[in-house]
């Protein structure tokens, strides 16, 4: 069972409805918080299809390719 975006928009208004009510300094804090989460995960899937339709950046690649040195094919032990 997946909780969809409106479902969430109303949890986020029923935290908000509470919130006016609320006694305690904790109650509210914790009311804001969970209105906040709510409209983060009622906006996630929207952002997460706007990222997937962008794709990724186009990729840079550098003019020149770099000169490698010469490497000695002899092995050195020390």
């Amino acid at each position: 069972m997946t909780t969809t975006a409106e479902e969430y928009l109303a949890k986020a208004k029923e935290a908000l409805a509470q919130l006016k009510t609320a006694t305690s300094e904790a109650e509210r804090v914790r009311l804001r918080r969970a209105h906040g989460v709510y409209l983060k995960l009622a906006t996630h899937g929207a952002e997460a299809a706007a990222r997937a339709a962008m794709g990724p950046g186009p990729r840079i690649v550098p003019e020149k390719q770099p000169v490698a040195p010469e490497r000695s094919q002899k092995w050195n032990i020390i």
